[in-house]
């Protein structure tokens, strides 16, 4: 895991500072905001189309995990070269094709991996797989305002995306080394057949829990800047340190979040963060002070990674080792269809109705994955 997380940390550079530069950047182009948002439509759909074929080549006797994982690391190098020339509105959206794509292969190949490592294991290295990829969207932060301090806007923009480019290969070539081929094993066809009806209406119960899930949690974070600017005024420092503070700390913390998830139970612990983080959305609808509301956004974002860890290693144990890649990648696939729909549901409610209502929206979408969540873990112990 260590030589893994090695590499997704060069990989993830860009992760925290991507999704806020690219309007900028686009806008710095003369783009119009159908042309710039259109841009992020075609990554989701690129991601979503990608993960069914990537857990398939995951299972692939003659592919495996370890080369899917590569592709999605050389492909994610590409995406960010392509990303440092482009000025073209064609060339920027093959690079978040390609992004896309290599999105879907990093996350199901990660996913599958670390189910495959980790045994009970599962909430503690995926906790650790998260922290990694926050330090490199950490380092990629300090890395891009070091460089801005010293050039330009575009100059800055060539030379971070190039970095990162260049990181990432390293990451390859560390992988390329280090890791070792993980292929899943082989099976009885039999006990397979067994396993694969077994499974069947838990998977299937636990794919819909991560969507409502997904679809839940995004319905706000589609719309969560907007809401702060509308509250605190064009305050970007404000807004960013809110963003950043939880951000920050869960890079230090999700490991051990995630090894309190194991010992108090994966279960529990994914009822009792959704019970929290349904209190701190109360507690932010009504909340005009930037600290009170920052505090509560704190809060909320440890509580949404305890639930996000937790969904994973229930997850995980209802999986046969031969079909892992093919049920993480229908699973990952339900979160970003949760996310497409959640974004749409978010604006428009804002809009319609009023700022406070995401907050609402959201509490009432977790109460109603909970339920569902506990409908399942009942079918499954009938």
């Amino acid at each position: 895991m260590k030589t893994i997380n090695q590499s997704l940390k060069l990989a993830s550079f860009p992760f925290w500072m991507s999704s806020f530069l690219l309007p900028i950047y686009c806008s710095s182009l003369g783009l119009s905001p159908l042309e710039t948002t259109g841009m992020f439509s075609v990554y989701s759909l690129f991601v979503l189309l990608s993960k069914l074929v990537s857990g398939r080549l995951c299972d692939h006797e003659k592919i495996g995990r370890k080369k899917v994982f590569l592709t999605g690391l050389v492909l994610t190098a590409c995406s960010y070269a392509l990303l440092a020339f482009s000025r073209e509105l064609v060339w920027l959206y093959l690079s978040q094709m390609i992004d896309g794509i290599a999105t879907a292969l990093l996350s199901v190949s990660l996913y599958t991996m670390v189910v495959d490592e980790s045994g009970e294991e599962i909430a503690v290295n995926r906790g650790k797989q998260s922290a990694a990829q926050n330090f490199g969207g950490l380092y990629g932060m300090i890395f891009y305002f070091a460089l801005l301090s010293n050039m330009d806007f575009f100059a800055t923009w060539k030379v971070f995306f190039l970095g990162s480019a260049v990181l990432t290969l390293y990451g390859v070539w560390n992988a390329v080394r280090k890791l070792e081929d993980n292929m899943p094993k082989e099976t009885d066809g039999k006990k397979l057949q067994n396993l694969k009806l077994a499974i069947c209406l838990k998977a299937k119960g636990l794919i819909a829990v991560r969507f409502l899930l997904s679809l839940s949690l995004n319905v706000l974070g589609a719309v969560f800047v907007l809401i702060m600017m509308k509250r605190f005024g064009n305050n970007m420092m404000m807004i960013g340190l809110i963003c950043l503070i939880p951000s920050t700390l869960l890079a230090y913390r999700s490991p051990s979040i995630g090894a309190k998830i194991k010992r108090f139970g994966e279960r529990k612990s994914f009822l009792t963060a959704s019970i929290l983080a349904i209190l701190l959305l109360i507690w932010m609808s009504a909340s005009t002070a930037p600290v009170l509301f920052g505090l509560g956004w704190s809060g909320y974002s440890f509580a949404v990674t305890a639930m996000n860890l937790s969904m994973d290693a229930v997850f995980s144990k209802q999986i046969p080792e031969k079909e892992r890649g093919r049920y993480s990648g229908i699973y990952s696939c339900s979160v970003n269809l949760g996310s497409m729909i959640a974004s749409v549901l978010g604006g428009f409610f804002m809009q319609e109705i009023g700022e406070s209502t995401p907050f609402y929206l959201t509490a009432v979408l977790l109460i109603l994955t909970m339920l569902v969540f506990q409908k399942v873990l009942l079918t499954e112990n009938k």
